[in-house]
């Protein structure tokens, strides 16, 4: 059962039972309040944590493939650069 699951099945058992004073059954629709307000809570932070992990899974991409470029770029200027000290070192 999930949280919401849970917490609707306490709100049954509670709206069951029959209480021998007013505070008591205040007091327990109170304590379901706070436990609906705290599953909304949950469920909002998880659907925020899922966009933010998909977010952050397309920057690393975009960054892997910025990498991947910017080393390929880097290899070729160093394999140039070699190219070109040797040509010089040949001709003295």
């Amino acid at each position: 059962m999930d949280l919401k699951e849970q917490v609707a099945y306490l709100r049954g058992l509670i709206e069951g039972q029959e209480f021998q004073g007013e505070k008591e059954e205040v007091l327990w629709q109170q304590l379901l309040n706070v436990c609906d307000l705290v599953t909304l809570e949950i469920e909002e932070m998880k659907e925020e944590h899922e966009e933010l992990y998909e977010y952050v899974e397309a920057i690393d991409e975009d960054l892997g493939y910025l990498e991947e470029e910017n080393y390929l770029l880097e290899e070729n200027d160093e394999d140039e650069e070699g190219l070109d000290n040797k040509s010089y070192s040949n001709d003295v």
